[in-house]
C-alpha cells in the first residue's frame, strides 16, 4: 500500500494515537517503507491513547523523527484548543468535522468551512500566517498541479 502511495504522489497522513505508533513509524522509515520525512497527526482524546494535554503533545513531538512535519488532533470538545496548542508547539493546524462537530458548546458546526474559519481567527490571532495551497504543498513537499 506505502507503495501504491508513493507512486500516486501522495503524502499519507500518519495517525499516531500512543508513543508505540511513533516506535512503528521510526520501523516503516528503517526499513524504507514510509517517507524518512512524514506527516504526522498526534491524535488526542481517544480513550487510553495521547491524553488532550499540551506535555503530551511535546512528549509526542519529540519522539518524532528528524524532519517530520506535525499537526495535533483533538478529539470532540478537544479539537479547537488542541489545534491552538498544535500551533504553539511548531506544528500545523487541522480541524474537521471528523473529529469535533461543535463550535463551541452547544453550537454545532453547520460545515467543515465554519470550523476552518473558527480556527483560522484563533490562529490569525496568535500570529500565524495561512499558507495558500501552493505553499502548502512546498511545506509538505508535494508536487505542484496545475490549476
Amino acid at each position: 500500500m506505502a507503495q501504491v502511495i508513493r507512486e500516486a504522489g501522495v503524502k499519507p497522513e500518519i495517525e499516531l494515537f500512543d508513543s508505540g505508533d511513533i516506535a512503528l513509524l521510526h520501523d516503516l522509515i528503517s526499513d524504507g517503507t514510509l517517507d524518512p520525512a512524514p506527516l504526522c497527526s498526534i491524535v488526542t482524546g481517544v480513550k487510553y491513547g495521547f491524553q488532550p494535554l499540551l506535555e503530551t503533545m511535546l512528549y509526542a513531538r519529540s519522539l518524532l523523527p528528524e524532519g517530520a512535519q506535525f499537526t495535533a488532533i483533538g478529539i470532540g470538545r478537544h479539537v479547537f484548543t488542541v489545534a491552538a496548542q498544535s500551533y504553539l508547539a511548531g506544528g500545523h493546524v487541522r480541524v474537521g468535522m471528523e473529529d469535533g462537530i461543535y463550535l463551541s458548546r452547544g453550537v454545532l458546526a453547520p460545515s467543515n468551512a465554519a470550523m476552518v474559519s473558527k480556527i483560522r481567527g484563533v490562529a490569525e490571532a496568535l500570529g500565524a500566517s495561512i499558507a495558500t495551497s501552493a505553499e502548502a504543498r512546498d511545506i509538505l513537499g508535494l508536487p505542484q498541479r496545475a490549476g
